[in-house]
């Protein structure tokens, strides 16, 4: 059975994200800073636990002057007040592969907060537009899902895998694509200036401050989703031109029939290029 999408291919690629021209979200930031979502965020960023950010603190020291810090947060993003701290560089080593190492950048605790409200109201916005070849970091669906289905096409007599993988994508994303893919289901200009100030609030690390004009930080609360944004297209495109295709975060597998047509890597380079 065919993986093609029944509607007409868009000349763009931003137009994968809102392909039938659905009417846009225009009022979002006062969803963002409600105290129960803020609330609800707190005790998801206390549930994954994880050390502080570039300020120190702790998720103790935050819990004992929560009232305190959850009413700054909201006053902050009411007034456009807000502005996130630099992530925390650290360096963890690889799986399977001795003496590499992959980079994370950890926000501060009020950071996360402030990610994981903004990731309550986006999440819900984004899951219908993902497309079914996605199985990163989407709630209901983990690893052994897209393992399942690759075995299941390659039982149905796929006769080609590629295994592709993206060098450096958290720290290669492109702020202005990733920002027009957003824009393309939220108008919310306060919101969308948010985004954008999480993503160019530097990096602290070995001493000294690092801008940030490309990447997202592989480590922050919303960045999973923003990856997801990002490379719906290529996930369209792709099934748009018959392949079956499997993808966890910036890992994809690609699977055609003896005689289909070729893989467009340069594609997937260009999504976070």
């Amino acid at each position: 059975m065919s993986e093609k999408p029944v509607h007409p291919r868009p000349r763009r690629l931003v137009d994968w994200i809102n392909p039938a021209g659905a009417k846009k979200v225009h009022s979002l930031i006062d969803k963002v800073y409600k105290r129960k979502n803020l609330e609800m965020a707190w005790e998801r960023v206390k549930a994954n636990r994880g050390s502080g950010g570039v300020d120190g603190q702790t998720l103790e020291v935050f819990a004992e002057q929560l009232d305190k810090n959850l009413n700054r947060l909201q006053s902050e993003l009411k007034e456009g007040l807000y502005q996130p701290q630099p992530v925390r560089q650290v360096q963890i080593p690889k799986v399977g592969k001795p003496g590499e190492f992959r980079g994370l950048g950890i926000p501060t605790i009020y950071d996360r907060v402030c990610q994981q409200a903004l990731l309550n109201r986006l999440q819900p916005i984004f899951e219908p537009v993902f497309d079914e070849a996605n199985y990163g970091y989407r709630q209901g669906r983990s690893t052994k899902d897209a393992l399942r289905k690759v075995w299941k096409e390659i039982d149905s007599g796929s006769e080609w895998i590629v295994d592709a993988d993206l060098k450096d994508f958290f720290g290669s994303v492109d702020h202005e694509k990733l920002l027009t893919l957003v824009a393309q289901q939220i108008a919310d200009g306060r919101v969308l200036r948010l985004i954008e100030g999480m993503l160019k609030a530097g990096s602290y690390g070995k001493g000294r401050l690092f801008p940030t004009e490309r990447g997202t930080p592989q480590g922050g609360v919303a960045s999973p989703l923003l990856s997801n944004i990002l490379l719906t297209p290529f996930d369209r495109e792709m099934r748009y031109k018959g392949y079956q295709l499997t993808r966890y975060a910036d890992d994809c597998a690609p699977r055609r029939r003896e005689g289909g047509n070729s893989v467009n890597c340069d594609l997937l380079s260009s999504c976070a290029a």
